[in-house]
């Protein structure tokens, strides 16, 4: 199954990084295999500056790794979103993501530090509400409201309602207008993963490194010209794995 997506969302200085820190602690505690992204609009520099890694980028390199006997650091001099980002992250049972408050392919867990933030937070994707210390929030909603110190509370929701990171392409061939739209189906239990054109086949197309979006009709038609063309030749009804890759 794919990893499941909960993003901790939240305005600047509002306790994100004290959820996200508690929250993976409790899934890893309960044996899965956890990633994290963050996402800043700061503008800093995330490599150390005079180090050979530095000094690599300086001189012109577009991707530099540094390799340690239990950590790896990858520098790419490009943006990646949020799906390609996860994509290196490797094999997972959940992704936590820290920030992304514009984005709806995923289930959001709301830290306000104040009563009116919670509105200008919401977009219909949420699960749950968190109250770290300090915290201004007393608002009633019909969200769970939870204290940091309800850990074992807050993963339960979590496994229970967190699903696949959606594509973002809003293609439609769900039946839903936008991701968003299938992502409060999917909360509401109204919707099935496999029903998104990113999970119900393991049929990609992608151009210029950027998945292309088709409906489940056109996905299944160049499935099966694909597979037709490779009955033809020898070992084609064998084939299990197929990569067509070309360059125009």
């Amino acid at each position: 199954m794919p990893a499941r997506a909960v993003a901790v969302t939240g305005y600047k200085n509002s306790g994100k990084t004290r959820v996200v820190e508690t929250l993976t602690r409790e899934l890893t505690k309960r044996g899965y295999k956890v990633g994290t992204i963050k996402h800043t609009a700061d503008d800093i520099n995330l490599d150390t500056p005079g180090k050979d890694t530095q000094r690599h980028r300086e001189a012109g390199s577009n991707a530099t790794a540094i390799l340690q006997e239990n950590t790896t650091a990858v520098f790419l001099d490009k943006h990646l979103t949020l799906q390609q980002a996860a994509e290196h992250l490797g094999p997972l049972d959940f992704l936590v993501i820290e920030g992304f408050k514009t984005l709806d392919t995923h289930a959001r867990i709301l830290v306000p530090r104040k009563n009116s933030e919670l509105d200008s937070l919401r977009n219909g994707l949420e699960i749950a509400v968190v109250k770290v210390p300090d915290s201004k929030y007393d608002a009633e909603t019909d969200l769970p409201v939870l204290s940091l110190d309800k850990a074992s509370m807050l993963a339960d929701i979590v496994e229970a309602k967190a699903y696949p990171l959606l594509p973002g392409l809003n293609c439609h061939g769900c039946g839903y207008d936008d991701c968003k739209e299938m992502g409060k189906a999917l909360l509401a239990g109204e919707a099935q993963i496999n029903q998104c054109v990113g999970y119900g086949s393991s049929f990609s197309l992608r151009v210029n490194d950027q998945e292309v979006a088709m409906n489940n009709f056109t996905r299944a038609t160049m499935e099966n010209v694909i597979l037709g063309f490779l009955k033809t030749l020898k070992g084609g009804d064998e084939a299990r794995k197929i990569k067509l890759e070309f360059e125009k």
